[in-house]
């Protein structure tokens, strides 16, 4: 079987279901077997690390190399998209680092889709956190 991998690039304040989501679709709909992404970062290369994690699918990351200076987060990206077949940006529309990586995939010609969310001011939307106060105790 022929491996299939998508680079996984995206802003630091998007952390929610929708990224999931969106990553899930994307291994569906490209047969993905593997996913190639960023070491460091928060946010949706946070979320792509768990959820092969959670799958049990091969990950590949790329961490910074400082020696190139200034150059140390493009050279990583150009990994991660060298890497993989097709790469999906999951971007806040706020974040240089994801709009540099988009304007590389088009300016490279890299198959790509995209996907422009705001952030979430709740980081999961269904459920309520164990300690929320329904205000209760007041009416008891």
């Amino acid at each position: 079987m022929k491996e299939n991998y998508l680079s996984v690039h995206g802003s630091r304040t998007l952390t929610d279901e929708r990224v999931k989501i969106l990553i899930l679709e994307a291994i569906d709909k490209y047969k993905t077997t593997a996913i190639v992404t960023h070491g460091e970062p928060e946010g949706v290369c946070e979320v792509a690390r768990k959820l092969c994690k959670d799958m049990a699918m091969p990950l590949k990351l790329h961490y910074l190399d400082f020696s190139k200076c200034r150059g140390a987060f493009e050279n990583r990206s150009k990994k991660v998209f060298k890497d993989a077949e097709i790469a999906i940006i999951i971007h806040d529309g706020i974040s240089k680092g994801t709009s540099n990586e988009l304007q590389m995939c088009i300016k490279y010609k890299i198959k790509h889709e995209y996907h422009k969310l705001q952030p979430s001011e709740h980081k999961v939307s269904v459920g309520f956190a164990e300690d929320w106060d329904l205000g209760l105790k007041d009416m008891l």
